[in-house]
């Protein structure tokens, strides 16, 4: 990332009658990076994005791209390009012709038509279907296309808008590695709106994590995994176990917590300005939790065990009545735990993270 304000959004809000999509965001973003907004449904993300786009005008603040203000220039005049989710294809034209649409619009000259439609066709893979129609095509090969006629204008930003939601989990999989060796190789800014954690967290250099119209938390996908803002940021990216209580003394970089909530006394790493007295929660992800027959901890009986391939998942029943989520990697070597089992959870303090709100 080698400038931090190479996009601007300044104060932006944008409403649309009694309802406020974006609430007063202010955020960088740096040339070449590869930034999510993450949220659920109804959250402004794609609100956002067309604003970037020049689809939407803010009611008020302003949008800079590279240094120039483009907060009231339309769609066709910014340095942008938006990839939807539906892909729009014209069912009629072939692969060719759908790529070169834009820059037919624009009047480019044929010969350099055809110097970036092989462009783009290489980097995508999409030499020997330039002939067929969108019908003739998987998924797959559709999304390539969309994407293919985004980059071929050669904008500065490639604005995505949920452009994996049609596609089946593996496909998924691929194509979010791809994005981000494409990403890498162009050296584009790319701004993708998603819901889905794990897409946000495999393509993303940072996340925006947004809650009706506002960014709760910014910072790469490490940072606002293991050091979430807030209990709806920690709940929002993955399964976590967050129990209630009151801080105790701290004991060099732990704290301990007394939690009613979870039956016992809970270690956490210490973060600033929590005094001893002060009701906070702690954040543990299940892969952070160990699992033992006996020994110190929290004791606990499993409740229920699912097989996933590759992991095994507990919960457990604490002696509060409270649940927890462990997870342990499937190593086939017989040593599991069954349902009715006594256990007990614990963990390292370094593991567990301290919320205020």
């Amino acid at each position: 990332m080698s400038s931090p304000s190479f996009i601007s959004i300044e104060n932006v809000v944008k409403t649309f009658g009694a309802f406020t999509a974006i609430d007063g965001i202010s955020l960088g973003i740096g040339q070449g990076e590869f930034f999510s907004l993450l949220g659920p449904s109804g959250c402004g993300k794609s609100t956002l994005l067309r604003m970037l786009a020049g689809f939407e005008t803010p009611d008020s603040g302003r949008i800079l791209l590279d240094g120039a203000d483009v907060t009231e220039i339309p769609a066709h005049r910014r340095p942008t390009n938006m990839m939807f989710q539906s892909y729009a294809l014209f069912p009629h034209l072939t692969v060719r012709k759908n790529i070169a649409f834009g820059l037919v619009q624009d009047r480019v000259d044929r010969a350099e038509i055809g110097k970036r439609i092989a462009e783009v066709a290489e980097k995508l893979h999409l030499e020997p279907m330039l002939e067929r129609k969108p019908a003739q095509l998987s998924g797959g090969q559709r999304q390539r296309v969309a994407l293919a006629r985004a980059l071929v204008k050669r904008p500065k930003v490639l604005l995505l808008d949920e452009p994996l939601g049609a596609l089946d989990k593996n496909l998924r999989l691929q194509t979010q590695h791809e994005l981000v060796r494409l990403q890498k190789e162009l050296g584009l800014t790319f701004i993708i709106v998603t819901h889905d954690q794990h897409e946000a967290m495999t393509v993303s250099s940072r996340i925006a994590i947004m809650k009706q119209g506002k960014v709760l938390q910014i910072g790469t996908p490490e940072a606002v995994y293991e050091t979430p803002a807030s209990r709806y940021v920690a709940k929002f990216l993955g399964e976590t176990n967050i129990y209630e209580g009151v801080a105790g003394e701290r004991d060099g970089e732990s704290i301990a917590l007394d939690s009613d909530e979870a039956g016992g006394r809970l270690l956490g790493q210490c973060i600033d300005g929590v005094r001893p007295g002060d009701r906070v929660w702690l954040s543990v992800r299940p892969e952070r939790i160990e699992l033992r027959p006996s020994g110190e901890g929290l004791p606990g009986t499993i409740e229920d065990v699912s097989y996933i391939g590759a992991e095994r998942r507990y919960w457990l029943r604490l002696e509060s009545g409270a649940m927890l989520e462990a997870l342990r990697i499937n190593h086939g070597l017989g040593d599991d735990f069954a349902v009715g089992d006594p256990v007990v959870a614990r963990w390292d303090a370094r593991a567990a993270h301290l919320l205020t709100e």
